[in-house]
């Protein structure tokens, strides 16, 4: 059928193939087709212009905004401090504090008290043989167990007194501790 029409719309001019096509197929006789350039008034705006809208929002890129959490790594207690069991340290990430006497080393080697006593922290130089000497930091927790000097005793008693203090005022307990 489609042959046909082309055969028979061949003779006319001025038209595409496919207006002449849609004008034969709904029979109007040659009326201009909706959408096609004789369908304007000669005055009219015929020209198509196509419009782009935006599929994103569109928003400012920066580079240094990304930022982690911070770690809160370092000492947590100083020399001389008293410690109980279980009180942190030194968190860090590797060894540089290597574990002395009465400290334990957490699975993110965080250094621990392993028993009540006084904090110690002390540089020792390592010599391995065909090496440089390498100098350690080491923590330790002196126990309060045992008469190392003369008035120890004395300053052990005087340290857990001001660990209760302290406590009794942080927690405001009622209780005796020590």
């Amino acid at each position: 059928m489609l042959r046909a029409l082309s055969h028979q719309l061949a003779g006319t001019s001025g038209r595409g193939l496919q207006q002449q096509l849609a004008a034969a197929a709904l029979g109007n006789g040659g009326a201009p087709v909706w959408g096609s350039v004789e369908a304007f008034a000669p005055g009219e705006f015929t020209c198509w212009q196509g419009r782009r809208w935006a599929t994103k929002k569109q928003g400012g890129s920066t580079k240094n905004k990304a930022d982690s959490n911070p770690k809160y790594l370092g000492a947590k207690m100083s020399d001389g401090q008293l410690a109980f069991p279980g009180q942190i340290i030194v968190k860090q990430r590797g060894l540089r504090f290597k574990p002395g006497e009465g400290v334990g080393v957490g699975v993110d080697h965080t250094l621990f008290a392993k028993a009540v006593g006084a904090i110690k922290f002390s540089r020792v130089t390592e010599r391995q043989p065909g090496r440089p000497p390498r100098l350690l930091r080491l923590v330790s927790v002196l126990p309060l167990q045992g008469d190392y000097s003369p008035g120890y005793a004395d300053k052990a008693a005087a340290m857990v007194a001001a660990r209760n203090a302290h406590r009794h005022a942080m927690l405001g307990l009622r209780a005796k501790f020590g």
